[in-house]
């Protein structure tokens, strides 16, 4: 019985091993990768700015006070108030402390910019004004999908190019495309910040600056496609 079912086993094999080199017969192709890559300017910057209350040397500066500065920071950038909206989507104002009183409340805003300069004059104009952060939480492209589809047909045609090239080289001839692969590259930077600028914070116990930083400048975004294709060899 074992030896029975050892022989079919091995039969088997030999019949599917028979079958793909039949699938195979006959057929001669080139198998290459072909690149492409392209960098762009972002032309849709999602900017988070985060307004709190603070207490130094014993005056508390109202949030209130804070959102009109940073309007007239808005204003004075040249930017329409009609690209802010609430982070928050309804509950904008959050409290931080035990009691109500002594709470100092936190309003947070995502502003919609269309460029690295615009950036820049928004921060520029921005300075003055004691926001507690601002950080960039996404960057991308209105056509960002158009742009990689763009690039995924110009690496398609490198890897033509390239099987042709390399065909020619010995006396071949390209033929049809058998197989088109591609392979999804990461776009960067889609959703990291590129500039992260926090103001200066202050403690309500301490009455002073506690932290402080920035980071510069603004990197473009970085498209990579990569394509492999199979052609029939003539």
């Amino acid at each position: 019985m074992y030896m029975r079912f050892k022989l079919m086993m091995v039969l088997m094999f030999v019949a599917t091993a028979v079958f793909a080199q039949e699938g195979f017969k006959g057929e001669h192709f080139i198998e290459v990768t072909g690149t492409a890559e392209q960098e762009i300017d972002p032309n849709e910057i999602t900017v988070l700015i985060r307004l709190r209350e603070f207490e130094e040397n014993r005056q508390k500066t109202s949030l209130e006070k804070l959102d009109q500065d940073f309007l007239a920071a808005l204003k004075n950038a040249g930017i329409d108030k009609k690209r802010l909206e609430l982070a928050d989507a309804g509950s904008n104002i959050g409290k931080f402390g035990r009691k109500d009183k002594e709470a100092f409340r936190v309003k947070s805003y995502n502003l919609k910019l269309s460029s690295g300069a615009e950036l820049e004059k928004f921060l520029e104009k921005l300075e003055p004004v004691k926001v507690d952060l601002v950080n960039i939480v996404k960057v991308t492209h209105t056509e960002i999908e158009k742009l990689k589809l763009d690039l995924k047909v110009k690496a398609l045609q490198a890897a033509k190019a390239k099987a042709t090239t390399l065909l020619t080289a010995i006396g071949g001839e390209i033929g049809k495309t058998l197989m088109v692969r591609e392979w999804e590259e990461p776009v960067q930077p889609m959703y990291t910040a590129n500039v992260m600028y926090k103001a200066e914070s202050y403690d309500g116990d301490a009455g002073g600056v506690v932290d402080q930083q920035s980071e510069t400048p603004f990197k473009k975004i970085k498209l990579r496609s990569q394509i492999a294709a199979q052609f029939e060899v003539k």
